[in-house]
């Protein structure tokens, strides 16, 4: 079992962010006087990164832009991970609001928001794709959902990451296994990092309600975890006796005390992540393949469908109504995303416990999950200028390393911590839950590989467990689309 040692550090980060939350730089420097980690350019405008010189942004070197725009395409969905317009007393907001006036005042660059109004998932990759392809420059960087961003890519439409000066992935606030993955042949064309807080609040969890736990004489549940026995076998035998028929209409419904809540859509695409089932993976040379380990994945369906289907479980078609009766104090485990406690969870009554999503077995090493594929993946598109790609990189990097040090862990301990999780105990369990996420390929380009990441979840939903079958139905097609990808990839590095 993983032993996290991230908590202590991040206390002690929210602590100088609670003091002084609103910390900013003032002032510039000038294009030939740039100025390594924050250093004095003549004048009185060093205060901050003197205050403030543990933050990874006053290690760059600092450059005046001139009050030159940095152009983010955005949605209206998730568009607060990267601007907000004003602070509104909120710690969340406010520590986004603040991190962009640091790296607007350290450079002297203006953010500026282009909204997409979305009316569905692929709204806003449409729109930027319809923008690019008609040669309008109209974005430095984009923030677009994950399972439509491999769209852009095969247009031609990107620049490679590892082409662009000013980003550095070897540091902690890229996520390395994520950037790792969309690498291909050594071609990159999305990014995910700390910028992107949709990968923490679009990660997947299993909430519980505290009260119903006691009420059944449940394990500790924490306990469980730490000592690695938290495996699919103990979620199904903790909840599969929890049932009462509360509005006596002899039928489950989210009215009824439940032991188990999902959806059979997005919920389910976390499965595999958790049984560390890899879908896409690479050779030493980069080559890509689907070795799935079938027996593996079986094992695991059959698991899942009798948790969904063998108890007496609600489970929906994606309305919603699953993590509203958790909130009611209905259900026991639920399976959602941790955004919920932002949202739908905050004035929920009864206390409730974050765990991660359990393993297969417990002589699987550790616990892993994945995040909903609406997280924002990073790009440049090709509108922007060689020469200017320079200056897309380092604004890049400035926001994500300071989204590191004050934004991350005003989500993670204030907010979670404090607010809304009900207990210490849930953020460490955070930790496991963060340093488990586990990305796959297969994620960015799913039309082309015959819906690979939602395999899991088409089968559950349909409510098949023969994973043999499936799968033997759509090998070649995966093999050959995989292999279309590799040489796609090449060639647009050319």
């Amino acid at each position: 079992m993983k032993n996290t040692t991230k908590r202590a550090a991040s206390l002690i980060i929210c602590a100088s962010l609670l003091a002084s939350l609103a910390a900013c730089g003032s002032g510039s420097g000038t294009q030939d006087d740039t100025t390594a980690g924050g250093g004095s350019t003549g004048d009185d405008t060093t205060t901050s990164a003197e205050t403030e010189a543990h933050s990874p942004l006053y290690d760059m070197e600092r450059k005046d832009y001139g009050g030159r725009e940095f152009r983010i395409s955005i949605s209206d969905k998730w568009g607060s991970e990267m601007w907000v317009e004003e602070e509104d007393g909120d710690v969340c907001n406010d520590a986004v609001y603040n991190r962009n006036l640091k790296v607007e005042d350290y450079y002297n660059v203006k953010i500026t928001p282009v909204i997409t109004k979305i009316e569905s998932n692929t709204t806003h990759v449409e729109e930027v794709q319809k923008m690019l392809l008609a040669g309008e420059d109209l974005y430095d960087l984009t923030a677009l959902y994950t399972c439509r961003a491999g769209w852009l890519a095969l247009d031609g439409l990107l620049y490679n990451w590892r082409d662009i000066k000013g980003v550095d992935f070897s540091k902690e606030w890229w996520i390395q296994s994520a950037n790792d993955a969309f690498t291909i042949g050594g071609n990159q064309y999305m990014a995910v990092g700390d910028l992107s807080i949709t990968t923490l609040l679009l990660s997947y969890a299993v909430f519980f309600n505290q009260k119903i736990a006691a009420d059944y004489n449940l394990p500790n549940l924490y306990e469980t975890v730490l000592d690695g026995d938290w495996t699919i076998d103990e979620l199904l035998d903790c909840s599969k006796d929890i049932y009462q028929d509360l509005n006596n209409n002899e039928k489950v419904d989210k009215d009824d005390l439940l032991g188990f809540a999902a959806d059979k859509v997005t919920n389910l695409d976390a499965w595999p992540a958790a049984f560390n089932i890899p879908l896409v993976t690479k050779d030493k040379d980069g080559k890509l393949s689907c070795d799935l380990n079938l027996d593996r994945m079986q094992t695991g369906l059959e698991k899942v469908y009798s948790l969904y289907y063998d108890t007496k479980a609600y489970i929906t078609s994606g309305d919603g109504s699953e993590i509203k009766a958790f909130a009611n104090g209905n259900v026991a485990f639920l399976t959602t995303w941790i955004d919920n406690s932002f949202n739908t969870l905050r004035d929920m009554k009864d206390d409730y416990g974050i765990l991660p999503y359990p393993k297969l077995d417990k002589e699987q090493t550790n616990y892993y999950s994945n995040a909903m594929d609406n997280y924002s993946v990073l790009s440049v598109p090709k509108t922007v200028k060689p020469e200017d790609t320079e200056f897309v990189g380092t604004i890049t990097e400035a926001l994500t390393r300071e989204n590191h040090y004050s934004v991350i862990s005003q989500y993670y301990d204030v907010a979670l911590g404090a607010k809304y999780a009900r207990d210490e105990q849930s953020v460490a369990m955070l930790d496991i839950i963060m340093d488990g996420r586990q990305y796959d390929m297969s994620i960015l380009h799913a039309n082309s590989l015959e819906r690979l990441p939602y395999l899991f979840r088409d089968l559950i939903a349909a409510k098949k467990t023969d994973v043999a079958s499936k799968y033997a139905s759509i090998e070649s097609a995966v093999k050959a689309g995989l292999d279309d990808l590799t040489e796609t990839y090449a060639e647009l590095a050319k």
